[in-house]
């Protein structure tokens, strides 16, 4: 429910920013150098800060030409551009285009990696894609350079501070209701509140009632991502945008006491294959976004369109592969928003012991152990095997350098999830970065930045959210911060939780 002026304020700002990723970040950065005072909330305890920016890729999608970007855009967004002005386009291309130069300034060293998602669309050569450095994508290189701004400032951080809702004076966003040390506490925001507090990837209702076709799925990047920000601009009258776009959903492994999915290995072996619960094959099988599913989108028929998932879904494998290698993460550190989730053995024994993964001697025993018809899924490994021995996947094209019978003895069955890298809706966004209401009319002092109501609405390049994270992260910061101050002063109290 939305939250009437308070009778007196905790403490005030000039601008209150809700989540610290790249979006808050940037925005946080951008209006405390043009002259505002700034609060950054996080929900997050500060051991796990930083959402899915600190632990995605941490690719930066660079257009070098804004003119072919706006073509890119346009060539991705297809049929899905009827919510998007060209003013939105136009915005956005000059922003990305400026990231590169705003990063350098921030200590960034671009190294380039190829990665073209769509080379055919039109515009496509003015892509390209940064680390921080050379080296392997992820490892938080380009986090670092931007907590490192942030500290520099000495920007106000609240850990473990959710933002609970918004206060309006009138029809204008005047501060924040959030927690704090067990409390709730009132903030003033004297020119401005930026929500960029991610999407709702953690939040099953908001999956079942947004996203086509999925019971439930869960993120592979932070938990704090549960739609707060998207629950708090409904309550002021957003209009929402984009809610049915997601990156995913990709396959990948959720064990029950860890709470985030785990990405899969997939190791060098050749002998394994997905199935549905009808035991059949219903896709080409590998490695996320590198085998014509690109971010969960596919092509079928001559179209591109959202991937299908017919969960429950199953990992099919003989010993051969078991052996092969770890077939999930292996790092125990490997996602440093959530710390040392779990180290996955070498072998994939260890998770044969927890019962993550169902064993038998032949294929038609796995088969009702993992309750599906035996008759069917011999017949699919049968059909595997003869396209493995005859060099040619007749049914997915999946290359026959990457595929070898199910010849060895016991076999493995191991239950496969849907998860999301982010997904794209939330309160639609202007090319001011405001938060635009059901009216059509922009809501005063609010602003959004990020994977909150991200741009894209239909095919996404890598690297596009981050680089959405700066573009309009700079945008919402510097209106924010260049809105007339109101009145009233607050008090001061320390924020950040002990």
């Amino acid at each position: 429910m939305m939250s009437k002026t308070p009778v007196s304020w905790d403490q005030e700002a000039d601008v209150i920013v809700i989540g610290y990723g790249f979006a808050g970040a940037t925005a946080a950065i951008t209006a405390h150098d043009a002259g505002a005072k700034v609060i950054l909330l996080e929900k997050a305890p500060e051991a796990h800060k930083g959402g899915n920016s600190r632990v995605s890729a941490n690719l930066v999608f660079w257009p070098d030409d804004i003119d072919k970007a706006k073509l890119y855009f346009e060539a991705l967004a297809g049929p899905f551009m009827d919510d998007i002005s060209p003013e939105m386009v136009q915005v956005w291309a000059s922003e990305m285009h400026a990231n590169r130069a705003w990063l350098e300034g921030l200590g960034m060293t671009p190294a380039e990696i190829p990665y073209i998602e769509f080379p055919e669309a039109a515009g496509s050569d003015c892509v390209h894609v940064l680390l921080n450095g050379e080296g392997p994508m992820g490892g938080e290189r380009l986090w670092h350079v931007i907590e490192a701004a942030v500290a520099a400032r000495s920007i106000d951080i609240g850990y473990e501070t959710p933002a609970i809702r918004l206060v309006k004076e009138g029809k204008t966003i005047a501060g924040v209701i959030a927690e704090s040390g067990g409390r709730q506490i009132a903030i003033k925001a004297n020119r401005a509140v930026i929500l960029t507090c991610g999407g709702f990837e953690n939040n099953q209702k908001m999956i079942r009632n947004y996203v086509d076709g999925l019971a439930d799925a869960y993120p592979v990047g932070t938990p704090y991502n549960t739609g707060d920000g998207i629950r708090m601009g409904i309550e002021v009258g957003a209009e929402l945008w984009h809610m049915n776009n997601v990156s995913g959903p990709l396959l990948s492994f959720k064990a029950p006491d860890i709470p985030v999915a785990q990405w899969l290995n997939l190791p060098h072996g050749k002998s394994f294959l997905f199935v549905a619960k009808d035991g059949t094959r219903f896709t080409m099988e590998g490695d996320p976004c590198f085998t014509g599913d690109l971010h969960g989108k596919v092509k079928r028929h001559g179209t591109w369109g959202q991937q299908v998932l017919p969960v429950p879904i199953h990992m099919i494998f003989d010993e051969t592969y078991r052996k092969s290698g770890h077939i999930g993460r292996a790092t125990a550190d490997w996602d440093a928003s959530h710390g040392k989730l779990y180290d996955w053995s070498d072998d994939n024994l260890r998770e044969v012991e927890k019962g993550w993964i169902k064993t038998s001697d032949t294929i038609g025993g796995l088969a009702k152990l993992i309750d599906i018809d035996p008759a069917a899924l011999e017949a699919s490994v049968a059909q595997f095997d003869r396209f493995a021995e005859a060099g040619h996947d007749g049914a997915w094209e999946r290359s026959a350098d990457h595929m070898a019978p199910l010849a060895t003895p016991p076999f493995y069955a191991m239950e496969l999830t849907p998860a999301f890298v982010n997904t794209q809706g939330g309160p639609r966004r202007n090319q001011n970065a405001e938060v635009i209401g059901v009216d059509g009319d922009p809501i005063p002092r609010l602003y959004s930045a990020g994977e909150l109501g991200s741009i894209y609405s239909f095919l996404y390049q890598g690297g596009g959210n981050i680089g959405e994270c700066f573009a309009f992260g700079r945008i919402a910061g510097r209106n924010a911060a260049h809105e007339t101050s109101s009145l009233r002063a607050a008090p001061t109290l320390s924020l950040v939780a002990s």
